[in-house]
């Protein structure tokens, strides 16, 4: 039990290499000014599907509280390696994502992670 806790703690914890990320920066122009994909009108339900339930919610092991804009800020720059690429290892158990959610998430992170 002991090694399987440590496994999970260590499949949780792992971090990609960070990526610099122009939306964080604050040094960021749209690059699908087109795509009104946002936070709240998008993005917000699909981190609701598959990442708060059990995991980023402030209260399990996984690091961050997604279930707010301010709470999921800091990790957008992990998406990519994270959630958007084809072997990415999140959300655990259900990586990777369709192709047509993660090409949303990727273009509201290439917008500049809008809330609104």
């Amino acid at each position: 039990m002991a090694i399987f806790c440590q496994m999970l703690w260590i499949r949780c914890t792992k971090m990609a290499k960070e990526s610099p990320n122009a939306a964080a920066s604050g040094m960021c122009s749209a690059a699908f000014p087109e795509k009104q994909v946002t936070y709240n009108g998008y993005v917000k339900q699909i981190i609701s599907s598959y990442c708060t339930n059990s995991c980023h919610n402030g209260d399990a092991l996984a690091p961050g509280d997604f279930r707010t804009y301010q709470g999921i800020l800091p990790y957008v720059q992990q998406f990519y390696f994270r959630v958007i690429q084809d072997r990415a290892d999140m959300p655990q158990g259900d990586a990777p994502l369709p192709r047509s959610i993660r090409d949303s998430l990727n273009i509201w992170i290439e917008n500049c992670a809008p809330e609104n």
